[in-house]
């Protein structure tokens, strides 16, 4: 069976240097089961329309409770 590949956009969870919380700072093609971490203080959002290129802003919608 062949994995189904999508876009993500990888963006930050923490401020790092220059860049705000929710800054887009890359995008990757991924299967969504091989092992992959964005890495500290990053996050991923599946974005396979390009909402989000990288140097645009993320905003998750606010948590509820």
């Amino acid at each position: 069976m062949t994995a189904s590949i999508s876009t993500y956009a990888v963006y930050r969870t923490v401020a790092a240097d220059s860049e705000a919380v929710g800054s887009v700072v890359n995008r990757i093609n991924w299967d969504g089961s091989s092992p992959y971490s964005p890495g500290d203080g990053l996050a991923l959002i599946a974005d396979p329309d390009g909402k989000y290129p990288i140097g645009s802003i993320y905003s998750p919608p606010a948590a509820s409770s």
